[in-house]
């Protein structure tokens, strides 16, 4: 009798581990199916990374961005350290420091670009309201492009869907972007969509408007082009000195890297560099409300 007992006992729980050993295979060939899972960012420096790659219209994941910055930075200080070892650390600090250079230098290409589009969406838009659309459906058939605007007009549009309409939605896009040109293209949509009447011509005038102030623009920047070469000639010659010097002489380097002095007067000059180009960029730049 007790061995009956046992042997039910040990069957049921015999059925038991089969089939919570089937589910976790099932479990694990599920996992192995989906890929392995990526690293990723804390929450607060991944929200910062993507905010500051939108704004310079790079089209990276956050991650895939860190990747790319780490393998630069290797890419350039394990060569140095080859070609000059006391240059190698060096090399790679300034790697280092390069790419929050970089994602400073390209700030505010997603909004140049937006400002850019604007003009054309405007003369698209008096297109479609000239064969008898609307203006929602003008910014519909926009959204659903691939253009610079696309994104925002998805979310203007969302959000006059859910209740508040087109001109309210526009007022909420006008304070997100904060630029001149766009307050000035709401305003010219919602009076259209909420007035009615012949727009079309209206908007016509306010794109050439635009259209002329970016060529105005353009043409400040191509006169202060000379003063942007210098900028970058003044701030590249010493990095292109020393590295220079480092491939023909690494012996001539060795009282800049292998004394303390030396060391010191070597990072204070390239803090000095990256202070140097960031202000320049700042005077020779054009950062105007657009």
């Amino acid at each position: 009798m007790h061995a009956l007992i046992v042997g039910l006992i040990g069957g049921v729980v015999a059925l038991a581990l089969v089939r919570s050993a089937r589910r976790v295979e099932a479990s694990q060939q599920a996992r192995s199916l989906a890929g392995p899972r990526r690293w990723r960012l804390p929450p607060g420096a991944r929200t910062w990374l993507i905010r500051a790659l939108e704004d310079a219209a790079l089209a990276f994941e956050p991650e895939a961005a860190c990747e790319l910055w780490i393998a630069g930075v290797f890419g350039v200080a394990i060569p140095t350290a080859a070609l000059a070892p006391g240059l190698g650390v060096a090399a790679g600090i300034a790697a280092l420091a390069a790419g929050p250079v970089a994602l400073r230098v390209a700030r505010g290409r997603a909004r140049r670009r937006l400002v850019a589009a604007l003009p054309g969406a405007l003369e698209h838009i008096a297109a479609g309201l000239r064969g008898g659309a609307t203006v929602d459906e003008a910014v519909d058939a926009l959204g659903a492009g691939d253009g610079p605007l696309a994104p925002d007009l998805r979310r203007v549009r969302a959000r006059a869907s859910l209740g508040p309409g087109l001109a309210d939605a526009l007022r909420s896009w006008s304070a997100e972007r904060n630029l001149s040109s766009v307050r000035a293209a709401c305003g010219a949509l919602s009076v259209a969509a909420s007035v009615g009447g012949p727009a079309a011509g209206a908007i016509d005038g306010l794109a050439g408007s635009l259209r002329d102030r970016l060529g105005a623009v353009a043409e400040a920047r191509a006169l202060s082009s000379q003063a942007r070469v210098s900028a970058i000639v003044v701030g590249g010659a010493p990095l292109a000195y020393l590295g220079f010097s480092a491939v023909a002489d690494p012996k001539s380097l060795s009282l800049l890297v292998d004394t303390g002095a030396g060391r010191v007067c070597l990072v204070l000059g390239l803090a000095f560099e990256v202070l140097g180009v960031v202000l320049m960029r700042r005077i020779v730049r054009s950062d105007d409300d657009q």
